[in-house]
């Protein structure tokens, strides 16, 4: 947690330049009223999914607009306050629960401990590669482009024959004939390309062809499909391969680390659900009733 925080400290720090930034400085606040630090803008960033942080403190708009919600929050709970609303019972219950949410949360981050050193988790990034490296290993792909005639279309077959017979001409563009006679909606703009796919990803006729050329510019015969009269065009093919391990040793890393932090947390947890007594008869009263709130006399 302590890279993430300071990292987001740092964020802060250039969102608000040219001024001078301290943690405690504040960012917003009404006259002779409440007020909101920098310390507390970062707080609660840090709550936000990760995404949501980023972009939170990305531009002084956004910091400007996130510290006004939290001055506006943090007004309307002192004139809640001033008022007493906070001895309303379902109020004081709300009010216990996020205690207790934000307590619960710190008590499960302090369990994390420091994060465990970048080495060690690397040596067992390491060796969780060299154990299972059929995990790591990529399938044979094929890139092609293809030409759709609807089942739907008049004489499917003939005139995806047709258009076959333009692709194999000298010269042919077969992006351009694509572009201009392909009924795939997903692909006809960009020339029919599908991208690089492995097998398992398209209709089995389809598939078996595209993997049966063999060098790039080779053309199918037709290949009908659930879909109708395909003519296709390879234009590149991946072999299969391993990734390397600096290729996947920052995400191996994260994942352990990730894990880690959760089996500490769930310790904590475990320790606690294993004591637990539960009153079956009042826990069989409540759904009898449904969770109807209790009578008062």
């Amino acid at each position: 947690m302590v890279p993430t925080f300071r990292s987001f400290l740092l964020v802060l720090a250039l969102v608000l330049s040219p001024f001078a930034w301290s943690a405690d400085r504040v960012v917003a606040s009404l006259p002779g009223g409440a007020a909101i630090t920098s310390d507390e803008v970062m707080a609660e960033a840090l709550r936000l999914p990760p995404p949501a942080q980023a972009q939170v403190l990305a531009r002084p708009p956004d910091v400007a607009q996130f510290s006004q919600n939290l001055l506006i929050r943090r007004e309307l709970a002192r004139r809640a306050e001033a008022e007493g609303l906070e001895k309303d019972p379902k109020v004081a219950a709300a009010l216990r629960a996020a205690r207790e949410r934000v307590l619960a949360d710190a008590t499960l981050a302090r369990a994390e401990g420091a994060a465990p050193e970048r080495a060690a988790l690397e040596r067992l990034a390491r060796n969780q590669y060299d154990a299972t490296p059929q995990k790591y290993e990529t399938a044979e792909q094929v890139r092609v482009r293809h030409i759709l005639v609807s089942a739907k279309a008049c004489e499917p077959e003939a005139r995806a024959r047709q258009l076959l017979a333009e692709a194999r001409k000298p010269g042919a563009d077969f992006a351009a004939l694509a572009q201009a006679n392909s009924d795939d909606p997903g692909s006809a703009a960009r020339g029919g390309d599908l991208g690089f796919f492995a097998k398992g990803r398209m209709t089995p006729d389809f598939e078996a062809a595209a993997f049966a050329l063999k060098q790039p510019g080779d053309l199918s015969d037709v290949v009908k499909t659930e879909f109708g009269f395909h003519v296709i065009r390879l234009e590149e093919r991946k072999p299969a391969e391993r990734q390397s391990f600096d290729s996947v040793r920052d995400s191996l890393v994260k994942s352990l680390a990730d894990s880690e932090a959760r089996n500490k947390r769930q310790q904590v947890l475990d320790q606690i659900t294993g004591a637990i007594q539960f009153d079956r008869e009042a826990i069989d009263g409540l759904v009898a009733n449904r969770g109807a709130p209790a009578r008062r006399n």
